[in-house]
């Protein structure tokens, strides 16, 4: 496996990653006082995504990968396929991510509160 910085796959590159960015992967979602999300959670899992989207990136732009002596076969289009998966299961999880964590709470619909009151109580 060998890198290939062509001046095409370098702005290919930066085109993804421009579009990552207004797509807002490179801000990490919000979590607010009230939300039942640990920040420290948040964080570790908004990281994963863009590291995510960067390998994705780099596997489909600038990795070219020959293989065998006597007929040389190019994997490069199996790391484009590769590059593509990855891309979008980093913008899909970060969607989510965001879309859960900054999103307000939504109510469980019980009207006492509390989780363990499944509506059997005695009523007055």
């Amino acid at each position: 496996m060998e890198f290939n910085f062509d001046l095409r796959r370098l702005l290919l590159l930066a085109v993804l990653l421009g579009g990552f960015a207004c797509l807002g992967g490179f801000t990490a979602p919000k979590v607010g006082p009230d939300s039942p999300h640990q920040s420290s959670r948040v964080q570790k899992a908004w990281s994963y995504c863009v590291v995510l989207f960067l390998f994705g990136a780099a596997s489909a732009t600038i990795v070219e990968h020959t293989v065998g002596h006597m007929d040389p076969t190019n994997l490069r289009p199996a790391y484009i396929v590769l590059g593509v998966l990855l891309m979008t299961a980093s913008i899909v999880w970060l969607r989510s991510l965001k879309q859960t964590v900054e999103s307000p709470p939504k109510a469980n619909g019980l009207a006492s509160g509390n989780p363990l009151d499944f509506g059997f109580a005695a009523r007055p």
